[in-house]
């Protein structure tokens, strides 16, 4: 991994479920790590879903070996959010290979 593409800052958000006052469990989202990142496009597509117009993207984020992710995480970049579909860790250029998909919502 070269240093120098290394050029974007994601944040990494943990969910966390706490109950509210009417007894609800509510999920929510706390930074635990900001790190920088290379982002790649890796695909995209529009589908209709429940008569609704979806739009599917796909971003591929390689940061640092040493980097804890894990794949219950979430990836906030450029004010969006991306859940993780799979890490893949290749030890020879000590980097790790997240791919994502955009959440709607």
């Amino acid at each position: 991994m070269q240093a120098g593409k290394l050029n974007k800052v994601i944040q990494l958000l943990t969910p966390t479920v706490s109950v509210n006052e009417y007894g609800e469990q509510v999920q929510s989202y706390k930074v635990r790590k900001e790190t920088r990142a290379s982002v790649d496009y890796a695909g995209g597509s529009r589908g209709i879903s429940n008569d609704e117009i979806v739009y599917s993207y796909q971003k591929e984020f390689k940061v640092r070996n040493h980097v804890d992710v894990a794949e219950t995480d979430i990836i906030q970049y450029n004010n969006k959010k991306w859940r993780i579909l799979s890490i893949e860790p290749i030890p020879e250029w000590q980097e790790k290979k997240i791919n994502t998909e955009l959440i709607n919502e």
